[in-house]
């Protein structure tokens, strides 16, 4: 790293800003999502995607089974190529 780096500060809730030049050339945003580690003594920042999770009611999981039953025909057809 060479001396003319940014320099910048831990705030007392353990915050730091990451200088503007810095977030726009890797394209960084608000809200973006970090995994934090420690490698050689270093903190490094990981830019992660988070994706939502998204929780189903017991009817949504039941259109899903529904949806994924096989016909009679099917069910036939899938235990013949199995040798069932």
């Amino acid at each position: 790293m060479s001396n003319d780096a940014p320099l910048i500060q831990l705030s007392g809730r353990g915050q730091v800003t990451l200088p503007a030049d810095v977030r726009r050339a890797l394209g960084l945003h608000a809200g973006d999502a970090f995994r934090v580690g420690i490698e050689e003594g270093r903190i490094v920042l990981q830019p992660v995607e988070v994706m939502p999770v998204e929780l189903y009611s017991d009817e949504r999981i039941a259109e899903f089974l529904a949806a994924g039953e096989l016909t009679e025909e099917e069910l036939a057809e899938a235990r013949a190529r199995w040798g069932l």
